[in-house]
């Protein structure tokens, strides 16, 4: 069961200890293969093992806190990009190589989907974390049907769904594989599931 999270700090000392901690956290985690030990994580950033506690609570909570950051860089460099030329599907196209660049030069990933996937904290936040994504596809495709763009039986929800449960699932077959594929044959196989989920031609 997990806690609320601790008051996030106020000082800039505070801000940059935390931040610090969950550096050393994230590549811990990597080096390891998931493993995020207390002791470890304060060692490596040079501090004590109660600063962990006191800017994440526990061991959940600093586990927690990487997959937030995670999901905000996602969301920064895939989500928030500038678009503002184009229909829905050239925009989703330009999101979907983002996101799968993103993937695969993020080393996190692979941890974030592979060992970490069967901790319980791990598991809340990204489900509450990819329900936003698929709610925020979901707005994007009504609007892109208000447009006439997306045929109006489409619906939004399960699409958006199925478009990052898709490349959800594609990246972790491809970035667990000893020779990954090239990223141009991950967006292209991505990208026909996801007009596939709309009703619109891949090709066009």
């Amino acid at each position: 069961m997990s806690t609320a999270d601790p008051a996030p700090p106020q000082t800039p000392k505070g801000r940059a200890t935390r931040e610090r901690l969950l550096a050393a956290a994230r590549e811990l985690a990597i080096r390891s293969g998931g493993q995020v030990e207390i002791a470890a994580v304060a060692g490596a950033a040079g501090a004590v093992p109660s600063l962990v506690h006191r800017y994440f609570g526990s061991k959940a909570g600093l586990v927690g806190a990487l997959v937030d950051a995670f999901f905000d860089r996602f969301q920064r460099e895939v989500f928030d990009l500038d678009l503002a030329e184009g229909d829905w599907a050239h925009h989703e196209r330009m999101r979907l190589e983002a996101g799968v660049r993103f993937h695969y030069r993020e080393p996190f990933a692979v941890v974030l989907y592979g060992a970490l996937a069967r901790d319980p904290e791990v598991a809340r936040r990204e489900s509450a974390r990819i329900a936003v994504i698929v709610q925020r596809a979901a707005r994007s495709i009504r609007k892109a049907q208000r447009l006439g763009e997306i045929p109006v039986g489409v619906d939004p929800g399960l699409a958006g769904a199925a478009m990052f449960g898709a490349m959800r699932q594609v990246m972790v077959e491809a970035l667990t594989r000893s020779r990954r594929p090239a990223p141009e044959r991950v967006i292209d196989f991505l990208w026909r599931q996801i007009a596939a989920s709309v009703q619109l031609d891949p090709e066009k």
